[in-house]
């Protein structure tokens, strides 16, 4: 018996670029946000790209996807189609591929649900283990030098020492920044409204030096840049709103400026969740309410990275330190002796 009358919609000769189509009309009709739309849609459009022209449903197979996730693994080179990023050698690493395999698996299971599928085909496709690695977050002098460059006597110096205290202090990603708007910006309460991923607003706290900085921004520096009425609390030179990819070249540039090359968006976002656990402003719950999670699965991990990293300055750290009196100078809890070691007294002897 069939499901549902979609499957009156099974045709295997139904063309590719007409599934995809629907699928994206399916996703901006359920309130998923444009960037998301796009997502989706960019790789099932390099997904039949490698199918090639004139694919039909019948291409959607476990075979054909395995094979462009093969591929993918293959490839020696990076951002060959981005338009805002050079091209590098080396492989995609593997959580870029394992977002493909997540959007072909996304796009299974709706062809299986709206009945072009009797069965949703691709479920049997696992994504590839994502490599776990220690995020590299910035230190405090890094954080110091990054801030400590910007003029903020200057229009642009100040909005742009505005941009990265906000990230640095709240964690927003690039997009909920910029989609801040000025009437959200609650800074005489120390939040900030925030739309995040499927449109669900949170609250997100502020600390004192970050509302300071934004009130003299709003209230003082931003009306040099407001030429159209625009609500964004961040603006572009020409008095628009700051999109993602401005907002991505202004904080790399000015990682280069400050000596620190590997800056970009979502190292601020890593470095506020780490300093966050690290400095023991709250707790992992807290964070993920902050950070707009829905799982504390990201939240673990920022767990581990902190614990690394508090480790690194944790001159207690090592086992070694308290069981074998360091050489030299350091006292037995592995800090700094000043002067000399001291020299024990030989012990009197019993007559």
């Amino acid at each position: 018996m069939p499901r549902r009358k979609g499957w009156l919609l099974m045709d295997s000769t139904l063309p590719f670029p007409q599934l995809r189509a629907a699928f994206a009309s399916y996703n901006r009709t359920t309130n998923k946000s444009p960037r998301t739309v796009s997502w989706y849609d960019q790789r099932l459009e390099l997904f039949e790209r490698h199918i090639g022209s004139g694919a039909t449903l019948a291409d959607v197979t476990v075979e054909r996807a395995r094979d462009f996730i093969a591929a993918l693994q293959a490839r020696d080179r990076r951002y060959e189609n981005n338009p805002h990023v050079r091209a590098k050698e080396g492989p995609l690493s593997s959580s870029y591929v394992q977002g493909f395999v997540r959007a072909l698996r996304a796009f299974s299971s709706w062809l299986y649900e709206d009945g072009y599928t009797a069965t949703n085909r691709l479920k049997p496709v696992r994504p590839p283990k994502v490599q776990q690695k220690v995020k590299a977050v910035l230190d405090d002098a890094e954080i110091g030098r990054l801030l400590g460059q910007f003029d903020r006597q200057h229009p642009y110096g100040m909005r742009n020492y505005c941009i990265m205290l906000t990230l640095l202090d709240t964690g927003l990603r690039a997009s909920e920044l910029c989609g801040l708007v000025v009437d959200d910006a609650h800074l005489e309460q120390g939040f900030l409204k925030v739309l995040g991923k499927g449109d669900k607003e949170r609250l997100v706290p502020i600390g004192v030096a970050c509302a300071d900085a934004l009130t003299r921004w709003r209230d003082r520096t931003r009306p040099l840049f407001d030429t159209s009425d625009e609500p964004y609390l961040f603006l572009s030179s020409t008095g628009a709103a700051l999109t993602v990819n401005g907002l991505d070249q202004l904080v790399r540039r000015a990682g280069a400026r400050a000596g620190i090359p590997r800056v970009h968006p979502h190292l601020l976002r890593h470095t506020f969740a780490t300093n966050y656990l690290v400095k023991e402003v709250g707790d992992p719950l807290r964070l993920q309410q902050v950070l707009g999670h829905t799982s504390l699965e990201m939240v673990r991990r920022y767990v581990s990275a902190a614990s690394v990293q508090q480790s690194l300055v944790d001159r207690r750290a090592s086992p070694m330190d308290l069981i074998i009196r360091p050489s030299g100078g350091r006292r037995s809890d592995g800090s700094p002796r000043r002067g000399p070691p001291r020299q024990s007294r030989p012990k009197a002897q019993r007559t």
